[in-house]
């Protein structure tokens, strides 16, 4: 797999987020993979990340996300089929104005077909204590 084509997955990855397109997101996932984070682990399938998309994209909207950007990537081979790829991410907020709210996700890609997939996916923080610090409580609708 090039670097091109791992360039491509995230470049396409990051305008979706920036776009809140979870659906679109979830294309860039194997059929079934591993999120983590300090929380724990959950093991999911595209479909089920897909049927909760629009949630998760309701919840940043209400938080109030205006962009998301990759501010830097490290891709680390890890065998001749597999790559970690570390993105640090930048997301501005209603709140925060222009100041960017800065996290690290590392993403393990499998490169053993024709475009990458991402088959695990860690989150370094806790995303719900660092929103509450940061004063990003989503708007509770009634």
């Amino acid at each position: 797999m090039s670097r091109e084509q791992l360039d491509t997955l995230f470049k396409q990855y990051e305008e979706a987020f920036n776009k809140l397109d979870l659906k679109a997101i979830a294309s860039y996932y194997a059929d079934t993979f591993i999120s983590a984070g300090p929380k724990g682990t959950i093991s999911q399938n595209k479909k089920e990340f897909t049927e909760k998309a629009e949630q998760a994209a309701s919840f940043y909207r209400s938080a109030g996300q205006k962009s998301a950007r990759i501010v830097s990537k490290r891709v680390m081979p890890i065998s001749n089929d597999y790559s970690m790829v570390v993105v640090r991410w930048g997301v501005t907020f209603e709140h925060t104005g222009s100041r960017q709210i800065e996290f690290d996700v590392s993403y393990i890609i499998q490169e053993t077909g024709n475009d990458p997939r991402i088959i695990l996916f860690i989150s370094h923080e806790d995303e719900e204590v660092a929103m509450r610090k940061l004063g990003l409580q989503p708007k509770m609708t009634t």
